[in-house]
Formats: structure tokens, C-alpha cells, sequence
């Protein structure tokens, strides 16, 4: 008994050390790229590889590799294709994809971007040396799955904010708990925050005709005084959230967007450039925010 545990400890003890050396490195850290996927409130990390420049990665103990791709998107274009050259142990392949606009992932400042394609390979070495070029006249990105923790990271903890400058507080209810949304002052509400920091907005348009069933709308975001983004909502009706103040007006179910702010001081205005409608926001920062001023 005593030696079938010994060799008990002996196989955990090298399966956590085999578990330890799968790892992946680059030659040159790779310039970091963040998306948002609404869905599931994720963020995820990719690499951005401009046009007809490389990447170089050793893989340690892995035994297979997924390499997920995307391109920026442009607006009004339906399907678009991409292609890059893949060469690892004795193989080179020239890898071509086509892909459409994702509808429910961006950039973390609201870049569109298209749905992702992946692609996987088998490593037959111990260790691996892999070189991606992109072979197109646009950026790529690039995510590696080698069930390595660090492909997506949804760790950030985010409290509730208020802006400086608003017009008017609503409240809602949802799931029987109550949340504060601001409207806009002159069409726009303002922050001051200090960075790096992540804002999260979550904006809702209101319902105020029983027979309309959706509305579009779109607002824009500014960083000391420039366009920092744009975006352009959908909005439905929402079955399980009411205004405390008007029971008859109906929100609509919350969009969601997260931007990011570099190092620094950030006075931010978010303006609503849809006049006909009335649309609220809540807002959210991550727990590393410090305020700017005397607040």
C-alpha cells in the first residue's frame, strides 16, 4: 500500500511538472490588443500584427496549438479576406481567411471587428519555433490557445460611478434591485478620471410609444476633447427592468461598453448626438481609479 502511494506522488508530481513547462514565448513581445465580447462581459488579449511584419514564437511541451485570427472591419462591408505564412518544425503554409463582422465583439474603444477564424496545428517537437507574417494589406490580430490563462482576462472589478456634470438621475429596477442612470446635460454628461483606467458605460434608450419596438441610437465618446469613440446602439425593449418615476416610459435592455485610458489625466464628455430620443447611462470604474480634483 505504502508503494503504490510513492508512485501515486510520483505520477501527480510529474504531471504538475509537465503542466509547468507547457509554455509559449515570444522573440519580441508583440504589441497587446483588447476586445470586449457583450455576450459574455470578457475581455480578451490579442496580438496585433501589422502589415508584412512578423511574429516569432518558441512553444515549450505543447502538443497542439490554436491560432485564432481577426481583422478590423470596416463598416458597410459585408465579407472581407485576409492571408498569412505560418512556418514551424518543416512546414510552411500560406493560410487564407475569409470573415464578416462580428456582432457582438470590438475593440475595448468600440473598434469594429470581424467574427474570428481559427486554425490548429500539431507540434511533433519537444520545442517548437514558429514565425507568423502577415501577408495583407491590413492589421491582423492574433490570440494563441494553448490553455494558458492569460488568453483572456475578466478579472477586472468594477464600481459604480457618477459623473460631474449630468442633467438629471434616473432610477431603475431590475431584478428587484435599484441602479442610477444619468441623463445627459445639454446632450452630454462629464468625468474627470485619472489613468490607466477602464470605464465601463452601459446606456439605455427610453421607450415612450407603446407600438415602437426598437430604436437606434448613437453617442459619442471624447478624451480632453477629442474623438476617442463612436458607437451606435440597437435598442429593444426590455421585459424585466421599469423607472421608479415613470412606470409607463420603458428602458430598453442595457448596451455595453468598455473603454480604456492610458496613463494620465482624462476629462471625458459623453455626448448623445441622437436628438429625438432620450437615452440614460450608467457608469462603472475599475477599482484602480483615483479621482482628479477635489471630490
Amino acid at each position: 500500500m505504502k508503494k503504490l502511494f510513492i508512485v501515486f506522488i510520483i505520477l501527480i508530481s510529474s504531471l504538475q511538472l509537465s503542466a509547468q513547462q507547457s509554455e509559449l514565448t515570444f522573440a519580441q513581445e508583440p504589441e497587446e490588443f483588447l476586445l470586449y465580447n457583450s455576450n459574455n462581459q470578457k475581455m480578451y488579449s490579442y496580438y496585433l500584427l501589422h502589415s508584412k511584419e512578423n511574429i516569432t514564437l518558441t512553444t515549450s511541451y505543447l502538443d497542439t496549438l490554436g491560432i485564432y485570427s481577426r481583422i478590423f472591419f470596416e463598416q458597410r462591408a459585408d465579407s472581407r479576406s485576409y492571408e498569412y505564412v505560418l512556418t514551424y518544425d518543416t512546414v510552411a503554409d500560406t493560410i487564407h481567411k475569409t470573415c464578416r463582422k462580428s456582432s457582438v465583439t470590438r475593440g475595448v474603444n468600440g473598434q469594429p471587428v470581424s467574427t474570428y477564424n481559427k486554425y490548429v496545428i500539431a507540434l511533433k517537437n519537444t520545442q517548437s519555433v514558429l514565425k507568423i507574417i502577415n501577408l495583407s494589406s491590413v492589421p491582423i490580430l492574433f490570440k494563441f490557445d494553448y490553455n494558458s490563462p492569460t488568453n483572456y482576462s475578466s478579472q477586472h472589478e468594477y464600481i459604480a460611478y457618477s459623473p460631474d456634470i449630468y442633467e438629471d438621475e434616473k432610477v431603475l429596477v431590475l431584478n428587484d434591485k435599484e441602479y442610477t442612470y444619468y441623463e445627459p446635460k445639454s446632450n452630454k454628461i462629464s468625468l474627470d478620471l485619472e489613468g490607466p483606467i477602464y470605464l465601463k458605460i452601459i446606456s439605455r434608450v427610453i421607450f415612450d410609444m407603446p407600438a415602437t419596438k426598437k430604436i437606434d441610437y448613437q453617442f459619442d465618446v471624447y478624451d480632453n476633447s477629442s474623438l476617442l469613440a463612436s458607437f451606435s446602439e440597437v435598442g429593444y425593449k426590455s421585459s424585466k427592468s421599469i423607472l421608479t418615476n415613470n412606470i409607463e416610459h420603458i428602458p430598453s435592455t442595457g448596451d455595453v461598453n468598455i473603454l480604456h485610458f492610458d496613463k494620465g489625466a482624462h476629462h471625458i464628455e459623453i455626448r448623445k448626438t441622437s436628438n429625438n430620443h432620450e437615452v440614460m447611462f450608467r457608469l462603472y470604474i475599475n477599482k484602480k481609479a483615483v479621482y482628479v480634483g477635489d471630490r
